[in-house]
């Protein structure tokens, strides 16, 4: 944020977050397309707050006091206006008849407006004497690929096994059910693939609709697909599409805010959001304060630009961050980090739904928000309809996170890795799952002369593990370990000292681990028993 003086504010520097960064790659099925339904041209007058109340007059005076905070707005013929008080608000509002500035839309509860001009120093006119405080970024949707994709070596997809990969084994068609989850994003294309929904537009759509940025479609597909080549993680929630970005992959944060308290007034449960700006916004703060105020759940994308830390609205303290892995578990490169990630979850190589009927693979961080936000309204559901909020539901989901990382919560993972079979069965009883989580080499001893290989293990199951062995093996020693009791959902790391001194501390470890339960036949996921890795001493 800078002030700056009114008359250089003549263009506005678009500040992209990369924060969707959609891999869309080759098409799995491609058919004809139906025509979709027709769509809300514009937001319902639900968005706007209840009539203002009388103006006081319009003087020099009150004009000359009026500060106003200016965002970009991908119309370069528009600006984005918001006041600090309801009284300055309403006096630039009396004072539009008379000038040669165009009213496009308001929103009263944030004392913003969308207004249009001809000529820039018209609007400067009518601000005359104001104090201008300029904020440049706008939030973004899809770059090509995320930055770093192709540099990451050993990156596995997870294609159609989405549902598996996260302990989803059974029927779960009623998942979501009685849950209102609103995307806002590109629009959502009607898809053979896709149950109906509720469509409301605050950036309008192209006159062609099957030429819609395919970005909020896939989204769509991933909460609530119910197909089987793309089958979604809530399926039976109720969606609403709300429109903010334009089809070349931009939107603005009078749009984004427009759209977050559209979709509290339309009775959702959670918002969804991928996309987002490096740089903090009040505009969008405020509205993301309100659905925090009004009891809705933001999950957002925490951003694909090797950041350290999320965009926004991902970094707000209200809004579940979510990164990216792939289908090692492993964190990808381009997925942002840092203090604000809450948790980590699918974005690479996903099968998902493409406009015309069609089916592409999609990555990014923006993948793995909507597959957090199904989990999420999983949670809250039975077969019979909701029954806890989302934030309940969204502490569940984050306890019930597989340890990922350096142990604890780490600027990487956040609390873990969504396991969503662990949050379903989490009251199951006598469910066996030991997993080797971690293995690294750190600098040890109060000199940091020493090394030693950490390896951390942690109990996924529902019962207590008693006498679980850990062997740690390599090129310069090996060494057994026993957890003699691991509560469920609890972590142990165990160290060996390694002696990695002169040309010994540059070279490669390889360290293999395995745990030995006294029962390994009754683990359901044997294939974590073992991490076996190359490290280098850090």
């Amino acid at each position: 944020m800078k002030k700056i003086h009114r008359h250089s504010l003549t263009t506005f520097i678009v500040v992209g977050c990369g924060v969707v960064g959609w891999w869309a790659g080759r098409d799995l099925e491609d058919t004809a397309a139906a025509p979709p339904a027709v769509m809300n041209a514009k937001a319902p007058s639900a968005a706007k707050s209840a009539p203002r109340q009388a103006a006081p007059p319009v003087t020099e005076e009150v004009l000359e006091a009026i500060t106003v905070d200016i965002f970009a707005s991908i119309d370069p013929d528009q600006a984005i206006l918001r006041f600090p008080s309801g009284e300055t608000y309403q006096t630039f509002i009396l004072a539009l008849a008379d000038s040669k500035i165009q009213l496009i839309d308001q929103l009263d509860r944030l004392r913003a407006v969308r207004v249009g001009y001809q000529e820039w120093t018209d609007l400067t006119d009518l601000l005359a004497g104001e104090n201008i405080v300029a904020y440049n970024s706008l939030p973004t949707f899809p770059t090509p690929n995320p930055e770093g994709l192709g540099n990451q070596a050993g990156l596995v997809e997870f294609g159609e096994g989405l549902l598996p990969w996260l302990g989803i084994t059974g029927d779960n068609s009623r998942w979501g059910a009685g849950v209102t989850i609103a995307i806002l994003d590109t629009g959502i294309i009607p898809h053979s693939a896709l149950p109906g929904f509720r469509s409301i537009a605050i950036t309008p759509f192209p006159s062609d609709l099957t030429k819609t940025n395919g970005h909020g479609t896939a989204v769509a597909s991933l909460i609530a697909g119910n197909d089987p080549l793309v089958p979604g993680v809530a399926p039976a929630a109720r969606l609403i599409s709300v429109r903010v970005g334009d089809d070349s992959g931009r939107a603005d944060a009078f749009a984004l805010a427009a759209g977050i308290l559209t979709a509290v007034d339309a009775g959702a449960d959670i918002i969804n959001i991928s996309m987002g700006t490096t740089e903090n916004n009040p505009l969008i703060e405020d509205a993301v304060l309100f659905a925090h105020d009004h009891h809705v759940l933001i999950v957002a994308a925490s951003g694909n630009s090797k950041r350290a830390e999320a965009c926004y609205p991902a970094a707000y303290p209200s809004v579940i961050s979510v990164g990216a892995v792939d289908a090692r578990g492993e964190h990808l490169d381009f997925s942002n980090f840092g203090s604000s990630l809450s948790l980590t979850a699918p974005g690479y190589g996903i099968d998902a739904a493409w406009p015309g009927n069609r089916y592409a693979k999609v990555s990014g961080t923006s993948a793995s928000a909507p597959i957090v936000t199904g989990a999420i309204a999983a949670t809250m559901s039975n077969d019979r309809g909701v029954k806890m909020t989302a934030s309940q539901a969204a502490e569940i989901v984050m306890e019930y996170a597989n340890e990922a990382g350096i142990p604890g919560p780490d600027s990487e993972y956040g609390v873990g890795v969504l396991n969503l079979g662990r949050v379903i069965n989490r009251t199951t009883p006598g469910i066996i799952d030991a997993a080797i989580t971690h293995q690294r080499i750190v600098k040890s001893g109060k000199s940091g002369a020493s090394n030693e290989v950490q390896v951390t293990v942690q109990n996924r199951g529902t019962t207590v593990l008693i006498n679980t062995l850990l062997e740690i093996k390599t090129s310069y020693g090996s060494r057994r370990f026993n957890a003699t009791t691991l509560a469920p959902g609890a972590i142990q790391t165990f160290s060996l000292p390694v002696q990695l001194s002169g040309i010994k501390a540059k070279l490669p470890v390889l360290v293999s681990s395995s745990l030995t339960l006294g029962d390994t036949s009754r683990d359901i996921s044997p294939q974590n028993n073992q991490r076996r890795e190359t490290l280098y001493a850090r």
